[in-house]
């Protein structure tokens, strides 16, 4: 019954998308086909299938352990505020908001900044990115801008994507709307978990959120131009920071902001 109730759901949502589309003879059934069958194929790798699982849960195990950190630290400024003696106080209500969730998000856009300033993020991003691009056959700055939106939120994506908005055409700001708005940014992430929320299903909705924003973009607003813009690099800050500390510090100040 539950299969059944889910999949009415998502005919009933893709039915909706179809009849506000603005030109439904240009729906490419190519690219709402495989950004669906790859939503199924992610969904089912990573909550059902084993090696799916154990990477799924990997990933999990290491935001925990990122936690844990942010909660070390809380618990040094805070003291008892984020300890278990707030619950025995307050009878299993003690859990505050400002003291438990809003450092972790500080702490995991500081450590996001890192990542970012060594070229991690942007060796994963551009990789996720080739992937989409091939597999749903999306112009290239629409799959990175996709990519992006699961690290970072929809304040920060128009400043990475700033050089380019003057080229885009309206149906890829259309995809970059659907997907920032599909998705949650890694500091939100953390957030979510922090209130009790099982990270392994954030992270998998997290990844499937590509494919189904792109969907719904795809239908609601189908690709009527060519792409005209072309890039070999993306910077994510106006500035690069001058040490890895003027980045954690940086990421700590974004963090901050979109805490507060």
């Amino acid at each position: 019954m539950d299969l059944l109730r889910s999949l009415a759901g998502i005919g009933v949502l893709l039915l909706i998308a179809f009849l506000f589309s603005v030109n439904k003879r240009k729906i490419s059934l190519r690219t709402v086909g495989a950004a669906l069958l790859l939503q199924v194929a992610l969904g089912a790798i990573m909550l059902y299938i084993p090696a799916g699982k154990w990477f799924i849960q990997t990933i999990a195990s290491g935001v925990n352990n990122v936690i844990a950190y942010s909660d070390a630290g809380s618990s040094f400024i805070f003291g008892s505020l984020v300890g278990p003696k707030m619950d025995v106080l307050f009878d299993g209500a003690g859990f505050i908001f400002a003291f438990r969730v809003l450092p972790a998000i500080i702490f995991i856009t500081s450590l996001i900044a890192i990542l970012y300033y060594l070229g991690i993020m942007r060796w994963v991003i551009n990789v996720l990115a080739y992937v989409f691009q091939k597999t749903m056959k999306i112009s290239k700055i629409e799959s990175f801008a996709a990519v992006t939106t699961i690290f970072l939120g929809q304040n920060e994506l128009p400043a990475v994507l700033k050089p380019f908005v003057s080229r885009m055409n309206n149906n890829e700001l259309f995809t970059v709307i659907c997907s920032g708005m599909a998705s949650i940014a890694g500091s939100m992430l953390v957030g979510y978990a922090g209130l009790g929320v099982p990270i392994e299903y954030l992270l998998a909705a997290s990844l499937m959120a590509i494919p189904g924003g792109i969907l719904f973009a795809r239908m609601l607003s189908p690709a009527t131009q060519e792409s005209t813009v072309e890039f070999t690099e993306i910077s994510f800050s106006e500035k690069r920071p001058a040490s890895i500390i003027e980045a954690a510090a940086g990421g700590a100040m974004l963090g901050l902001k979109i805490a507060v």
